[in-house]
């Protein structure tokens, strides 16, 4: 006796095989539906799609392959399925395949929405493609697609990725003028900006602004200025600006932390990288192994380790040293 399955019992078989994450065997059922006679559900094709843009083990070339091969059986991507395809592009690091994805929308007739670009904005600006980033940013305006907030932190970030800092707090008047206010991102890339390029005076002029317009400082924007401040040597004032990030409830970065006390050492203040290592110990700042080899090795230390050390300095160091990796 031939027993034939309905159209029903193969979507919800199908359904449960993509909420198990059992996608391949979703897309086999899809392919017996077809090769059965069913004709293709666009539902459950789009509803697989997604399953695959989810999934952790893929490459770019497999959930390219199975919509290639599902477009030649007559579906038809909506707005939402090329997004779900170029988060998950963008993602992976495939970011020209994103690009192309965008312009196969179009070609489509589907025209691609902020999300869209954003995505492929961030993973362009993530490789360093900048010369592609102007001209698909102003492609989106041409189009009369207004930015977010997001699409405007990729596109800045993408400025001082190129030390176009300049064009970076522009683009902060832009925003304002078109009513979107920069956020805390905004002004933390700004911020990475101008201490890579040793423009402290710059930076702090910075802070003093997201002040002035009730933006408050994160973890982030601390850890940016107290590095800048060390690989300017005023070792003081980075000090000074880490207790009262702690004080503020806080926690820097650990890089921030142990760049700090390698400052310290590196100029032979290695009581004061011990002062500073016991208040955030207590804190539950816990230091990374280039603070405790910086303690070791540095060039005061040696010498004068029994004189500047308490016993209970030395525990803590001995503790340290101990509960590294």
């Amino acid at each position: 006796m031939n027993i034939r399955a309905e159209g029903s019992s193969f979507s919800i078989l199908i359904r449960a095989l993509c909420r198990l994450r059992k996608v391949n065997y979703a897309i086999k059922l899809l392919n017996f539906m077809v090769s059965d006679g069913l004709g293709l559900d666009e539902r459950l094709c789009s509803l697989i799609l997604s399953a695959l843009c989810e999934g952790k083990d893929l490459s770019g070339v497999q959930v390219l392959s199975f919509l290639e091969e599902i477009r030649k059986l007559g579906f038809c991507p909506k707005r939402v399925d090329w997004c779900n395809v170029i988060r998950f592009l963008v993602k992976n690091g495939n970011d020209m395949d994103a690009l192309d994805a965008l312009e196969q929308m179009k070609i489509d007739g589907i025209k691609p929405n902020v999300i869209c670009y954003t995505l492929v904005l961030g993973g362009i600006v993530e490789q360093s493609k900048f010369e592609i980033v102007d001209k698909l940013f102003d492609e989106m305006l041409v189009l009369g697609l207004v930015p977010n907030i997001h699409t405007y932190n990729v596109y800045i970030n993408g400025l001082c990725k190129q030390h176009k800092l300049g064009e970076g707090v522009r683009m902060l008047s832009c925003m304002e003028e078109l009513g979107c206010k920069p956020d805390v991102v905004t002004y933390n890339m700004l911020l990475k900006g101008f201490c890579e390029v040793g423009k402290l005076s710059r930076a702090l002029e910075i802070v003093k602004e997201m002040g002035s317009k009730g933006v408050k400082l994160d973890s982030r924007s601390y850890g940016t200025i107290i590095d800048g401040l060390v690989k300017k040597g005023e070792i003081d004032e980075a000090c000074g600006m880490l207790k009262e990030v702690l004080d503020k409830g806080f926690l820097p970065q650990l890089s921030t932390f142990d760049g700090l006390i390698c400052g310290l050492c590196e100029r032979g203040l290695v009581g004061n990288a011990l002062e500073l290592l016991r208040e955030t110990v207590g804190k539950n700042v816990a230091p990374g192994i280039r603070a405790w080899e910086a303690l070791l090795i540095g060039s005061e230390f040696k010498s004068s380790f029994e004189e500047i050390t308490s016993t209970d300095d030395k525990n803590l160091i001995q503790t340290g040293l101990l509960g590294l990796p």
